[in-house]
């Protein structure tokens, strides 16, 4: 459609395909993909189960169960994670009517979508929200993206409504084989993954060039950095995890010791001296105003709304792997309507409109082929399709005992002051 060529000629425009194989190693990054963003988690092993073929083909769209959908749908997301179009998609800012995804599902379903970037940070935006669900009261949101750890204790906690399985027949047909049967949710009753991502390191290019500073390759580069013109992840986990790396230990949640955790903020803290900050989805607006030189970032965040000499790279001690969830709160106004877009989203053209623009893994079964369809040079992207030496350098930082976990929250609290 000529909506659709539009965002996609704006997102051609200012991306850098990256040079990768292929479909392989897909399914066995989807097979890991239970690591997260995230400051803490639940003690619970990462899903074992089988990876598949990229290839595998998705099952036929199937109506949803009559119902009246209602609205406005109450949707919470993070940054840069939609699809947009026109002005928006060129400067990778969302606004109201600006993503082809939220307009042709407000089309179909004659309601209209309240979509809002306000997820920076699992723990922060939970904490708006705590205080109703604690009180059995209403949140004001429909639907809201969260990572493994956090998806977990929603679950957990009853904070979740129980989705019908019958209004989601895309989800349950169409949901990677290697995305089912997670320890905290095995039968898809109140969750399903939006996408899947890794956590490695950004920076712009020009800023270091002007600087006389080399392109970081590694983490430990971001040492040679001016600490204040960097930006770690307030998500602990992933700033965590990727200090292990640097520092050659296993950034793996079940064999990491409250010692290890230490001594990576003992390496953490000569640079908070200096000026080091901790932000979520921000360092976007960071790179944007050239407040920041390098950053630990998200995988897609930089492909999709960073500038020309904004760049990720995987870099060689190996990234972090995470999956992020659709979940609806519990007492939800429009609980129907949040099924029907969880629905809508796991039609396979629609996730390959999503996937196509932001840059992260989808979960839906048939989107590799529809992306390839559309963006022929993305099949080379690694973010999309990470390669065997991306996935070999891939690790779970996920299962955490309740000791790591507290000393995980106090080390970080000390560092980021809060």
């Amino acid at each position: 459609m000529a909506e659709h060529n539009e965002r996609q000629d704006a997102a051609l425009s200012r991306r850098r395909f990256l040079q990768g194989s292929t479909m392989v190693g897909f399914a066995a990054f989807l097979a890991a993909c239970t690591g997260t963003k995230s400051s803490a988690a639940p003690s619970t092993a990462a899903s074992t189960a089988p990876s598949v073929a990229a290839s595998v083909e998705p099952s036929p769209t199937v109506a949803a169960t009559p119902k009246v959908a209602t609205g406005p749908l109450k949707f919470a997301n993070w940054p840069a994670y939609i699809d947009l179009a026109g002005a928006a998609g060129e400067a990778g800012e969302y606004k109201a009517g600006s993503s082809p995804t939220l307009e042709e599902f407000k089309k179909k379903y004659k309601i209209d979508v309240d979509y809002q970037e306000k997820i920076g940070d699992n723990a922060t935006f939970v904490e708006t929200i705590k205080p109703a669900l604690v009180g059995n009261l209403a949140t004001g949101w429909d639907l809201v993206v969260l990572t493994d750890w956090m998806a977990s204790k929603i679950i957990k906690n009853g904070w979740a409504e129980k989705i019908d399985q019958a209004n989601v027949p895309n989800c349950t047909a169409n949901i990677r084989d290697a995305l089912k049967g997670v320890p905290w949710d095995a039968t898809n009753d109140y969750h399903y993954p939006w996408q899947s991502g890794m956590t490695g390191v950004g920076f712009n290019a020009k800023t270091l060039k002007d600087n006389n500073i080399a392109e970081p390759t590694k983490i430990a580069d971001l040492w040679k950095i001016p600490a204040d013109k960097m930006t770690f992840l307030s998500e602990a986990r992933d700033t965590f995890g990727l200090v292990l790396l640097k520092l050659g230990i296993d950034a793996n949640g079940d064999t990491v010791t409250a010692d290890q955790i230490q001594q990576a903020a003992d390496d953490v803290q000569p640079l908070v001296d200096k000026g080091l900050r901790f932000t979520g989805n921000e360092y976007l607006q960071d790179f944007g105003q050239k407040k920041v030189w390098a950053a630990f970032v998200w995988s897609g965040d930089l492909a999709s709304s960073g500038g020309e000499d904004d760049k990720f790279i995987f870099p060689e001690e190996g990234t972090l792997i995470w999956t992020d969830n659709m979940l609806i709160p519990k007492g939800a106004a429009n609980k129907y309507s949040a099924e029907l877009m969880m629905d809508y989203v796991y039609d396979p053209k629609v996730a390959a409109q999503i996937a196509e623009y932001v840059y992260y893994v989808s979960p839906v079964k048939g989107a590799d082929v529809e992306i390839k369809a559309v963006d022929p040079d993305a099949a080379t992207n690694p973010l999309l399709f990470p390669t065997p030496e991306v996935v070999a350098k891939q690790h779970n930082f996920q299962s955490l005992s309740d000791e790591i976990e507290t000393k995980l929250n106090d080390v970080f609290s000390k560092l980021s002051g809060t």
